[in-house]
């Protein structure tokens, strides 16, 4: 099995981090894999066949898509798997010259689905993000993650970033944008007493939110660290007693995962398939501070209840959300490509 996967992005995120390690594990278990990527990215793909090719320059590039046709049709691969719309887009236009089957990655909500219509096979991260594409060959395969359930990672918030010890720590981790709704948090913490939120990322809206903050007169109440390396985010998600994410959309988000493998429960708006893994009680609407107040009062002073109803959400995550898991889920979508069932 010849497999190549191809990734538009020049910058680290979400997709780039999928298509990272499903490479490499597809390698560990011995499927031939080649990678067509921006240079940014040669060094995240060591021992695999990697060939640099900015695909940023546009999807109606003739000269890029001239390369990138003859570096297809050289590779003789069997499957060309697309990650995310770019990069379908610009495949699907070779399809009529190319031998190889093509199977292409939903990761997020898009309007124009139209490139996707003309792969072989569709996987989504989530049932969601994949409603408004009405084909047959479609299947969700969640995000999996690489986790080491030896690696104690609780440190003590309260001590490292000068938090009170009464207070009830919550956090919330993204890239600091609009569409993440950290306005909807922040105006949630006017509503409840003693809780200290510590907000992880940075991004376009770090100066807003901090005004923000001031404005609502909450700034005692949060803590913003900038980015930070992962394990120093595994540390905050761990030792937290709730993540709180307020977004708009999401894919299938990776800080869900790692908040469940965590054992941290999680509060979120109804995004991606999260409704259906942790159920209604720990959903709360769009756009509705005073809801979230509600619903991290309750969790507060109802702490034990929540990780009872949690263990099964935890049990099921250490299985399901697994690298390992979403390898072998991929992999049974190529062989179902290749024999055409």
């Amino acid at each position: 099995m010849r497999i190549c996967q191809i990734v538009c992005g020049s910058q680290y995120g979400g997709l780039e981090k999928h298509t990272i390690e499903l490479s490499h594990e597809l390698h560990k278990l011995g499927v031939d894999i080649t990678v067509i990527a921006h240079s940014n990215f040669a060094s995240d793909f060591e021992n695999i066949h990697f060939i640099p090719l900015d695909l940023n320059k546009g999807r109606n590039n003739l000269f890029i898509l001239f390369k990138l046709y003859m570096i297809l049709k050289n590779g003789q691969f069997d499957i060309v798997h697309t990650q995310a719309n770019k990069a379908t887009s610009m495949v699907v236009k070779l399809k009529p010259f190319l031998s190889a089957k093509i199977v292409s990655t939903l990761h997020s909500y898009k309007k124009n689905l139209r490139p996707f219509y003309y792969s072989d096979f569709v996987i989504t991260v989530s049932d969601k993000i994949g409603e408004k594409l009405h084909i047959p060959n479609k299947r969700t395969v969640y995000n999996g993650i690489r986790w080491d359930k030896k690696e104690d990672v609780q440190i003590v918030l309260n001590k490292k970033y000068e938090i009170d010890q009464h207070k009830f720590i919550i956090c919330s981790v993204a890239r600091l944008t609009k569409v993440k709704r950290f306005d909807i948090l922040l105006n949630a913490l006017q509503g409840v007493e003693d809780v200290h939120l510590i907000l992880v990322g940075g991004g376009e809206e770090d100066q807003c939110l901090k005004k923000l903050s001031e404005t609502l007169d909450v700034k005692k109440d949060v803590t913003f660290t900038g980015n930070l390396d992962n394990m120093q985010v595994r540390q905050i998600v761990s030792s937290s007693k709730l993540f709180v994410m307020t977004s708009d959309k999401e894919g299938f988000p990776y800080t869900f995962i790692e908040a469940m493998f965590c054992a941290t429960p999680f509060l979120s708006t109804p995004v991606s398939d999260i409704e259906k893994i942790i159920g209604q009680k720990y959903i709360v609407p769009f756009d509705d501070p005073k809801k979230v107040s509600t619903q991290i009062h309750f969790i507060k002073n109802n702490y034990e209840e929540v990780l009872k109803d949690y263990q099964n959400v935890f049990t099921f995550s250490e299985t399901k959300f697994r690298l390992e898991n979403m390898t072998k889920e991929t992999l049974a979508v190529y062989t179902q490509v290749l024999l055409n069932v």
